[in-house]
């Protein structure tokens, strides 16, 4: 087949990485986006007119950019834009430090990153984390315990048993203070839009081990972020990338209908009545527009689309949505992420102009001249009460949640003898363009809800091909390494989605390149001892002798390391005693490691 035709629904991460990628290998490509605007969730958003004096709009965003180590994807991606005399990938900034803040305590602290030598110095990572914090020893043993008990399991007990509880449920959660609990539930929805007790143990869990493993093994830096507004920075110089390529783009046009033949996709109807057809199609959008594209035809056609086209969306979907202060004078707060743990709406925050320098001075680019600082918040709770307004954030005006969520801001950084964020720097607020309160009544409609991956929903979420042989889909809801609801869940996706294509299709051309989440070597030989333990029935080691033991020994073995200076796992599994316990536990079960 020469020059196969295809078209992409959806003009998010996913479609424009699916184009991206099939029209550098031959393919005629046009993607439909319903949006004016490219990027979906990712984009810019402008907050029309504020821009005075040929100075560029205000700029708003979903939410703040987050490029942690582990993404590989969609940096190769960023690699191959031209952007300037260079690409998009250099407009990414290293941050150096996170910081925490807590509204019931007076201190909020910084987190200098180290990078560990030796491979237990994971738990002093985490202990790094919890200073000054005044937690119990056993609440951050424990959890410490918990945290070895993952990184030491091996894929089938991740994926048999812990794909089936909570994340909390893996945790323990209520054993712990409640002080901590309120810990345990904050970092997983500031970090990866998740409640503990609603994300699988294995999603919440794997990524988790990442961000862990980034803070412990990587060195300052750990993470990312843009060095501007995203569009500008790089869904600008994508489109014309992408148009340079031939892709045609079609912005602002709704696709109403995916039509269906007797054994294939026929065509999709446009809101001007429009049908246009292709060889292929790719389903780019995100899993709740999926869930309602598919067809009864469609599901007949593939029982794992009508699988999924029967499924409530709202029992897959959660809220994270973003917004930003601008200010007179820019307060920096720390190079990188702050987190807000006791905050009512799980608060993250990020001071960006100090990463943007290279644009030049903030004033003088963007707004009526006056503002010179932004802080921008992702808002991961959204069914709690707030500090002042004892209501919902859903059940909220847009004027209540900017009130709300800076006085928890304030609450957080503030200390009696310090104000660092007061109401005379506020020159105004910007709320996700995505919340729509047209409606009469609360809440909003939101526009850009994320998969929140519940237990068991791994058995739900469909592979990139599907049984009908000309569609393919590519949203951050397949099936995919990556296993959240990212940007670079969706880069993976597509790429999974075009690598279906090919063959089908006949081409030659070279798949797209893939990679693994890693974790270290130093777990490997664990992981091995673990995979005996799960083929027989049995329960992780850790379990097996008590999670309290289990949490001492991690507790030994960490001190351990520090005295003799070992940096080998293989060393330690012959002289730590803690392993002739386990040896011992699996001698009695029959089993050799």
């Amino acid at each position: 087949m020469a020059s196969p035709s295809v078209i992409v629904i959806g003009g998010g991460v996913a479609g424009l990485t699916a184009a991206h990628e099939l029209s550098e290998r031959g393919f005629k490509v046009d993607v439909y986006e319903q949006r004016a605007t490219w990027g979906g969730k990712a984009r810019s958003q402008p907050v029309i007119g504020s821009g005075t004096e040929a100075r560029k709009d205000l700029p708003g965003e979903h939410g703040f950019r987050f490029y942690p180590r582990f993404y590989t994807h969609v940096i190769d991606t960023m690699s191959r834009i031209p952007s300037g005399t260079g690409k998009v990938v250099d407009h990414l900034r290293a941050t150096t430090e996170s910081g925490l803040a807590m509204i019931d305590n007076e201190t909020w602290y910084r987190f200098f990153r180290k990078k560990p030598d030796k491979p237990y110095e994971v738990v002093e990572a985490l202990e790094l984390f919890f200073q000054d914090l005044d937690f119990d020893a056993e609440d951050v043993g424990l959890f410490a315990a918990k945290i070895l008990q993952y990184l030491t399991a091996c894929d089938e007990r991740r994926l048999g048993e812990y794909e089936g509880i909570s994340w909390w449920t893996f945790l323990e959660g209520d054993l712990y203070s409640p002080s901590f609990q309120r810990l345990l539930r904050s970092v997983p929805r500031t970090m990866v839009a998740m409640d503990p007790k609603r994300g699988s143990a294995r999603t919440v869990g794997t990524v988790s081990m990442q961000l862990i493993l980034d803070f412990a093994t990587s060195g300052m830096n750990n993470d990312r972020t843009m060095g501007g507004p995203t569009s500008e920075m790089w869904f600008d110089p994508w489109f014309a990338h992408l148009t340079s390529l031939g892709v045609g783009l079609h912005a602002g046009t709704t696709v109403t209908e995916i039509q269906t033949g007797p054994t294939a996709i026929s065509g999709i109807k446009l809101d001007d009545n429009t049908v246009v057809t292709a060889d292929f199609y790719v389903l780019a959008v995100p899993i709740d527009k999926a869930i309602g594209m598919i067809t009864p035809a469609m599901g007949a056609m593939d029982p794992m689309l009508e699988n999924l086209r029967t499924k409530h969306a709202d029992d897959l979907v959660s809220w994270m949505v973003g917004i930003q202060y601008f200010l007179y004078e820019d307060v920096p707060l720390v190079r990188g992420h702050m987190f807000y743990p006791d905050s009512p709406w799980a608060l993250t925050s990020i001071s960006q102009p100090q990463f943007w320098r290279d644009l030049g001075l903030f004033r003088e680019r963007y707004g009526d001249g006056a503002v010179g600082g932004l802080i921008s918040i992702d808002v991961s709770e959204w069914n709690e009460p707030g500090m002042l307004i004892p209501k919902p954030a859903k059940m909220c005006t847009p004027d209540e949640i900017k009130q709300e969520i800076w006085a928890q801001m304030k609450a957080a950084i503030n200390s009696p003898t310090d104000k660092v964020l007061t109401d005379e720097l506020l020159h105004s607020a910007h709320l996700d363009d995505d919340l729509d309160y047209s409606g009469a009544t609360l809440p909003p409609v939101n526009k850009s809800r994320l998969l929140i991956h519940p237990p068991g929903s791994w058995a739900t979420r469909p592979e990139p091909g599907t049984a009908i042989p000309n569609l393919v889909l590519a949203g951050d809801y397949i099936r995919t390494k990556t296993d959240l609801a990212t940007m670079e869940g969706a880069n993976e996706a597509a790429r999974h989605a075009v690598n279906v294509v090919l063959p089908r299709a006949g081409s030659t051309a070279t798949p797209c390149q893939l990679w693994p989440l890693v974790e270290p070597d130093s777990f490997v030989k664990w992981k091995h001892v673990d995979a005996a333990l799960y083929a027989h029935g049995k329960k992780h080691m850790f379990e097996i002798a008590g999670i309290r033991d289990a949490a001492r020994a991690a507790d030994a073995l960490r001190r351990f390391y520090a005295f003799t200076g070992l940096d080998k796992i293989d060393d330690l599994l012959d002289k730590v005693k803690v392993t002739s316990v386990v040896k011992g536990i699996l001698a009695r079960l029959g089993i050799s490691p």
